[in-house]
């Protein structure tokens, strides 16, 4: 259960709030994607007193909760048989559910990303129709997408050069090293 105070304003107000959201971290890296690309979690997230693993899990959360699940949701939305009570079911069931992503994100430095995604969830209930749905989900989902590429933008990509590509004959030459 969140301990996040349950939103009770209409969903119009929601999505100004996320709006406002989005235009703060547009243009400006937000001060809590600095703090974690400075390794500075304030839950103390990160295995072995590393923060690596934060933007591990990071970049691949907001990319799958944005850019894959808001979309989908968004996408099943247009369907015509898709009723807006089985369409906000499942957005909880996905998002805050068993498993509360935006809590997830925000153990991982995203401070205002849970008390964020709980009135969006919250506001959920105000709905009326599944245009309205789309207003208010494409939001959140800009949102998400939008810090995702703040932390795609300082990922440590460079970190790859040290995870190449192996030919089969490489691995096949150090197994015979092994063998010996």
């Amino acid at each position: 259960m969140s301990a996040i105070t349950k939103f009770e304003g209409n969903w119009r107000e929601a999505k100004s709030i996320i709006e406002k959201e989005i235009d703060r971290v547009w243009f400006n890296e937000p001060e809590e994607i600095q703090k974690v690309r400075w390794g500075v979690i304030d839950s103390g997230a990160g295995s072995g007193e590393q923060s690596f693993s934060v933007l591990v899990h990071l970049e691949a959360y907001l990319m799958l909760v944005g850019a894959d699940v808001m979309y989908r949701l968004l996408k099943i939305s247009k369907y015509d048989d898709m009723e807006l009570a089985t369409l906000n079911r499942m957005t909880r069931e996905f998002l805050t559910g068993t498993f509360n992503v935006f809590e997830f994100m925000t153990d991982l430095g995203l401070t205002n990303m849970h008390q964020i995604g709980q009135m969006y969830s919250d506001a959920l209930d105000k709905l009326e129709t599944k245009e309205e749905y789309v207003e208010l989900t494409g939001a959140m989902m800009t949102y998400v997408i939008r810090m995702h590429r703040w932390i795609h933008f300082i990922f440590p990509w460079n970190l790859g050069v040290a995870f190449p590509h192996r030919k089969p004959t490489e691995v096949l030459s150090f197994s015979k090293v092994v063998a010996a």
